[in-house]
């Protein structure tokens, strides 16, 4: 579940600020049985590191956790029910892949466990902190302010040769 802060019109020309269920506005639900287009990939149908990386991923379900973007504010969180088994020193976002790796202070490469979908894209693909919060019963327990920093892009031998002759 991905939810995103959005302004909504409460119908007296005035704006409030609400959550905003992302899988929800995501998802095309037709009940066409010719409608031929597939439904794009939720978070849960997305669970793993993918791309043959063969990497671990830091939760061990995608019910684990939930990224919420206060775009407002500016500020994006992590909330998370399980206890890390390990100290995060930074993390890092891959826009080919969009995807985000995460750094251990042992130097280990963990998968947050899914992609960063569409409509989250803009806020969380940005160098920036990012706040994980663990929580309990809906309430904070504690949190860590993260370095988001972006993967500098790789390039491929071909394009380099191109480019120099």
């Amino acid at each position: 579940m991905i939810l995103l802060s959005v302004n909504s019109y409460d119908g007296t020309e005035h704006f409030s600020n609400v959550p905003f269920l992302a899988e929800k506005a995501m998802s095309e639900e037709s009940n066409n049985s010719t409608d031929k287009v597939s439904k794009p990939p939720s978070m849960g149908q997305d669970w793993g590191s993918g791309f043959g990386s063969g990497r671990r991923a830091l939760f061990d379900s995608p019910d684990d956790f939930d990224i919420f973007c206060d775009r407002e504010k500016g500020v994006n969180y992590i909330f998370h029910a399980p206890e890390l088994n390990c100290t995060i020193d930074h993390m890092e976002y891959d826009h080919d892949t969009q995807r985000i790796t995460v750094i251990t202070n042992d130097k280990q490469r963990l998968d947050l466990g899914t992609k960063i979908q569409w409509l989250v894209r803009p806020y969380i693909a940005k160098e920036q902190y990012i706040f994980i919060v663990r929580t309990q019963n809906g309430k904070p327990i504690d949190g860590v302010e993260v370095h988001l920093r972006i993967k500098d892009p790789e390039i491929k031998k071909d394009n380099l040769e191109k480019t120099l002759n």
